[in-house]
Protein backbone atom coordinates (compact mmCIF):
# COMPACT_ATOMS: atom_id res chain seq x y z
CA UNK A 1 0.00 0.00 0.00
CA UNK A 2 1.18 3.46 -0.83
CA UNK A 3 2.27 5.44 2.16
CA UNK A 4 0.82 8.81 3.01
CA UNK A 5 3.15 11.71 2.29
CA UNK A 6 4.93 13.34 5.18
CA UNK A 7 4.76 17.03 5.87
CA UNK A 8 7.80 17.51 8.08
CA UNK A 9 8.38 21.07 6.86
CA UNK A 10 5.10 22.28 8.36
CA UNK A 11 5.26 23.86 11.80
CA UNK A 12 2.64 25.32 14.14
CA UNK A 13 3.69 28.74 12.81
CA UNK A 14 2.82 27.82 9.20
CA UNK A 15 -0.17 29.93 8.11
CA UNK A 16 -3.32 27.86 7.62
CA UNK A 17 -3.63 28.63 3.92
CA UNK A 18 -0.02 27.64 3.29
CA UNK A 19 -0.41 24.44 5.32
CA UNK A 20 -3.62 23.56 3.51
CA UNK A 21 -2.00 24.15 0.13
CA UNK A 22 1.00 22.01 1.03
CA UNK A 23 -1.08 19.18 2.44
CA UNK A 24 -3.68 19.15 -0.32
CA UNK A 25 -1.02 19.29 -3.04
CA UNK A 26 0.97 16.46 -1.41
CA UNK A 27 -2.09 14.25 -0.97
CA UNK A 28 -3.26 15.00 -4.51
CA UNK A 29 0.16 14.07 -5.89
CA UNK A 30 0.04 10.82 -3.90
CA UNK A 31 -3.42 10.00 -5.27
CA UNK A 32 -2.35 10.71 -8.83
CA UNK A 33 0.94 8.79 -8.59
CA UNK A 34 -0.66 5.34 -8.91
CA UNK A 35 -3.53 6.40 -11.18
CA UNK A 36 -1.77 5.37 -14.43
CA UNK A 37 -1.25 1.85 -13.02
CA UNK A 38 -4.87 1.70 -11.89
CA UNK A 39 -6.08 2.80 -15.32
CA UNK A 40 -4.14 0.02 -17.04
CA UNK A 41 -6.89 -2.22 -15.80
CA UNK A 42 -5.27 -5.25 -14.24
CA UNK A 43 -3.55 -3.94 -11.09
CA UNK A 44 -6.00 -4.39 -8.21
CA UNK A 45 -3.43 -3.11 -5.71
CA UNK A 46 -3.04 0.14 -7.65
CA UNK A 47 -6.83 0.56 -7.62
CA UNK A 48 -6.82 0.03 -3.87
CA UNK A 49 -3.89 2.42 -3.34
CA UNK A 50 -5.49 5.20 -5.37
CA UNK A 51 -8.74 4.73 -3.50
CA UNK A 52 -6.97 5.00 -0.12
CA UNK A 53 -5.06 8.08 -1.31
CA UNK A 54 -8.31 9.70 -2.50
CA UNK A 55 -9.89 8.99 0.87
CA UNK A 56 -6.95 10.65 2.64
CA UNK A 57 -7.29 13.67 0.36
CA UNK A 58 -11.05 13.85 0.91
CA UNK A 59 -10.53 13.76 4.68
CA UNK A 60 -8.01 16.61 4.51
CA UNK A 61 -10.35 18.64 2.32
CA UNK A 62 -13.18 18.11 4.81
CA UNK A 63 -10.88 19.20 7.64
CA UNK A 64 -9.93 22.43 5.89
CA UNK A 65 -13.45 23.19 4.67
CA UNK A 66 -14.66 25.24 7.61
CA UNK A 67 -11.49 27.25 8.32
CA UNK A 68 -11.11 28.08 4.62
CA UNK A 69 -14.82 28.87 4.28
CA UNK A 70 -15.62 26.36 1.59
CA UNK A 71 -12.98 27.48 -0.91
CA UNK A 72 -12.02 23.82 -1.41
CA UNK A 73 -15.59 22.67 -2.13
CA UNK A 74 -15.14 22.26 -5.91
CA UNK A 75 -12.05 20.12 -5.40
CA UNK A 76 -13.77 18.13 -2.65
CA UNK A 77 -16.74 17.40 -4.92
CA UNK A 78 -14.43 16.26 -7.72
CA UNK A 79 -12.48 14.00 -5.36
CA UNK A 80 -15.74 12.47 -4.07
CA UNK A 81 -16.82 11.74 -7.66
CA UNK A 82 -13.47 10.09 -8.39
CA UNK A 83 -13.72 8.02 -5.23
CA UNK A 84 -17.24 6.84 -6.06
CA UNK A 85 -16.22 5.84 -9.60
CA UNK A 86 -13.14 4.00 -8.39
CA UNK A 87 -15.14 2.42 -5.56
CA UNK A 88 -17.21 0.55 -8.15
CA UNK A 89 -14.00 -0.86 -9.64
CA UNK A 90 -12.74 -1.90 -6.22
CA UNK A 91 -16.08 -3.53 -5.33
CA UNK A 92 -15.84 -5.61 -8.49
CA UNK A 93 -12.26 -6.59 -7.60
CA UNK A 94 -13.38 -7.81 -4.18
CA UNK A 95 -16.30 -9.77 -5.64
CA UNK A 96 -14.11 -11.33 -8.32
CA UNK A 97 -11.51 -12.42 -5.76
CA UNK A 98 -14.17 -14.01 -3.56
CA UNK A 99 -15.78 -15.85 -6.45
CA UNK A 100 -12.46 -17.06 -7.84
CA UNK A 101 -11.62 -18.40 -4.40
CA UNK A 102 -14.88 -20.36 -4.37
CA UNK A 103 -14.66 -21.60 -7.95
CA UNK A 104 -12.37 -24.47 -6.98
CA UNK A 105 -14.89 -25.78 -4.47
CA UNK A 106 -17.83 -25.60 -6.87
CA UNK A 107 -19.34 -28.73 -8.30
CA UNK A 108 -19.20 -29.28 -12.03
CA UNK A 109 -22.82 -28.15 -12.29
CA UNK A 110 -22.07 -24.98 -10.31
CA UNK A 111 -18.88 -24.06 -12.15
CA UNK A 112 -20.67 -22.89 -15.30
CA UNK A 113 -22.86 -20.55 -13.24
CA UNK A 114 -19.93 -19.22 -11.24
CA UNK A 115 -17.96 -18.71 -14.46
CA UNK A 116 -20.86 -16.76 -15.99
CA UNK A 117 -21.06 -14.63 -12.85
CA UNK A 118 -17.31 -13.99 -13.03
CA UNK A 119 -17.61 -12.86 -16.64
CA UNK A 120 -20.50 -10.52 -15.80
CA UNK A 121 -18.66 -8.93 -12.89
CA UNK A 122 -15.50 -8.59 -15.00
CA UNK A 123 -17.56 -6.76 -17.65
CA UNK A 124 -19.04 -4.50 -14.95
CA UNK A 125 -15.50 -3.81 -13.73
CA UNK A 126 -14.35 -2.82 -17.21
CA UNK A 127 -17.30 -0.42 -17.53
CA UNK A 128 -16.60 1.02 -14.06
CA UNK A 129 -12.92 1.48 -14.93
CA UNK A 130 -13.90 3.26 -18.16
CA UNK A 131 -16.21 5.56 -16.17
CA UNK A 132 -13.35 6.28 -13.76
CA UNK A 133 -11.06 7.04 -16.71
CA UNK A 134 -13.57 9.56 -18.07
CA UNK A 135 -13.96 11.18 -14.63
CA UNK A 136 -10.18 11.26 -14.24
CA UNK A 137 -9.81 12.91 -17.64
CA UNK A 138 -12.29 15.61 -16.66
CA UNK A 139 -10.52 16.04 -13.33
CA UNK A 140 -7.15 16.41 -15.05
CA UNK A 141 -8.50 19.16 -17.30
CA UNK A 142 -9.92 21.09 -14.35
CA UNK A 143 -7.06 20.42 -11.94
CA UNK A 144 -4.83 23.29 -13.01
CA UNK A 145 -7.64 25.81 -12.57
CA UNK A 146 -8.51 24.49 -9.10
CA UNK A 147 -4.87 24.46 -8.07
CA UNK A 148 -4.48 28.04 -9.23
CA UNK A 149 -7.52 29.14 -7.22
CA UNK A 150 -6.22 27.37 -4.08
CA UNK A 151 -2.82 28.99 -4.39
CA UNK A 152 -4.23 32.45 -5.01
CA UNK A 153 -6.72 32.24 -2.11
CA UNK A 154 -4.32 32.03 0.83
Amino acid sequence: MAKAPRFDALTPATPLGDAAGTIVAGLLDAALADTPRALQGDDVEAVHDVRVALRRLRTALEGFDRPLRGRLDPLARAVRRLGRKLGRVRDADVHLAALRGNLGGATAAEQAGVQALLEGIAADRRRALAAFAVEMSQFDRARDRKSTRLNSSH
